[in-house]
């Protein structure tokens, strides 16, 4: 087969690659990863001049980027080195920047299946940015997101960019600190637009990934002002109903509704919401099915704001909490601020500090209840991280925490004060 001199030195460059495997050092997985990357610049530059031939054997090796990929997430080298995760996002940002072109023409299925890759490699990271990390983001990414939200304005096809981008979008919309970004670049309305023709629009998964993006951007106050100013709740009717959607539908109208004036019809979503936020606190990532903890706890939290649902919650005893947990609901709130506290800081997860605001306003609400008040005080662990809190010991940022919730600082030393009421 004849492969022009340049083609095939670029594909020797990616083979060199091929033999990657786990029972290499951490550094050396690294290394791959950033060179495979570095050259994926001049894989996409040849597109246009490859014969199909050519493209053929650039397509095989799109493989050994995944692997390499789906390697360095196995070895844990994200969570390690933060640093390095900031890097190869980057590197992807600006892929994704370079080749815009890509979501306003129409392109070859090569550059799509790669362009995709890559909005695959760094949605998957997303969940590890941090707050420091907000400088990855400026006008050129405002512009490639804008851009994709065009692109699927126009598209349906189906068509597989399409379906990156919304799995793009799903997974970066799961970062709360990232939710403006799109709420600037147009998402709100696009969003409800996309919901209202949906089935003609989308393939059946991505229409559930349509519930789980509006879930996302209501877990910001700005989002949810901007989505009260469409008509959100009848929207979403449009989304075949089936027993996987009941959840979400009740969690949107939840987030929607005034913190005040909640209402529940049925124990059901309240009893739904618990076992989710068990099973997570059980997982080494604190997720359940892709659902991290916080997005439970948060619609939990703003129900628990009636305090109706607050005490029937705390009555009840057909719970299925984890073994370690034998005292009840409170002891199991406790456990978990137990578990996430010390983490808390600016290089934490920021979902992982959101849980620890969530938390505490859990246990001020509970705190509101005299019957209630000595399992807390009682707790010594727990004391001392109210006490911790109150003091403003730990340095972390909690700026884009939902108006009804208090921040941290602030639920600690109410805790403290209704812990001296005799009433």
């Amino acid at each position: 087969m004849n492969l022009s001199s340049s083609i095939e030195v670029l594909l020797s460059k990616i083979n060199e690659f091929s033999r990657i495997s786990s029972i290499d050092s951490n550094e050396t997985i690294k290394y791959a990863l950033r060179q495979l990357l570095s050259y994926w610049s001049d894989v996409l530059a040849v597109a246009d001049q490859a014969s199909d031939d050519e493209l053929f054997f650039l397509n095989t090796s799109r493989a050994v980027l995944s692997e390499v990929f789906i390697l360095t997430l196995a070895k844990d080298c994200f969570d390690s080195d933060h640093l390095f995760t900031h890097e190869i996002l980057r590197i992807c940002f600006n892929l994704l920047i370079d080749y815009i072109n890509v979501f306003i023409d129409q392109n070859t299925t090569f550059l799509i299946s790669n362009i995709c890759l890559i909005m695959s490699i760094s949605s998957t990271l997303t969940s590890s940015i941090l707050y420091t990390d907000m400088n990855l983001f400026n006008e050129n990414e405002n512009h490639l997101f804008e851009v994709m939200r065009q692109y699927i304005d126009k598209d349906f096809t189906h068509d597989n960019l399409t379906d990156g981008i919304i799995s793009f979008v799903w997974n970066l919309s799961d970062n709360t600190l990232l939710v403006p970004l799109f709420l600037k670049t147009g998402y709100a309305k696009s969003l409800i637009d996309w919901i209202h023709v949906c089935q003609k629009k989308f393939r059946e998964d991505k229409q559930i990934a349509l519930l789980s993006i509006l879930i996302n951007m209501l877990r910001h106050d700005d989002g949810i002002d901007q989505f009260k100013t469409f008509d959100t709740i009848n929207a979403i009717e449009n989304i075949p109903m089936d027993s996987t959607k009941i959840l979400e539908r009740s969690m949107i109208e939840i987030l929607l509704s005034d913190v005040y004036h909640m209402k529940l019809e049925s124990m059901e979503i309240v009893d739904e919401l618990l076992r989710i936020i068990i099973a997570a606190a059980e997982d080494a990532k604190n997720c359940y099915e892709g659902t991290h903890i916080s997005e439970a706890l948060a619609v939990l939290t703003k129900l628990f704001f009636n305090d109706k649902i607050l005490l029937d919650t705390l009555g009840k005893t057909d719970i299925n909490l984890p073994s370690t947990t034998k005292h009840g609901i409170i002891e199991f709130f406790a456990s978990l601020l137990i578990k996430f506290y010390p983490n808390l800081s600016f290089t934490n997860n920021p979902s992982d500090n959101f849980t620890c605001v969530l938390l505490l306003n859990v246990l001020e609400l509970i705190s509101c209840h005299k019957e209630y008040r000595q399992i807390i005080s009682t707790n010594k662990f727990l004391m001392k991280i109210i006490g911790s809190a109150a003091n403003n010991e730990k340095n972390f940022n909690d700026s884009f925490m939902p108006r009804t919730m208090k921040r941290i600082q602030e639920a600690a030393v109410e805790i403290q004060k209704n812990l001296t009421k005799k009433n």
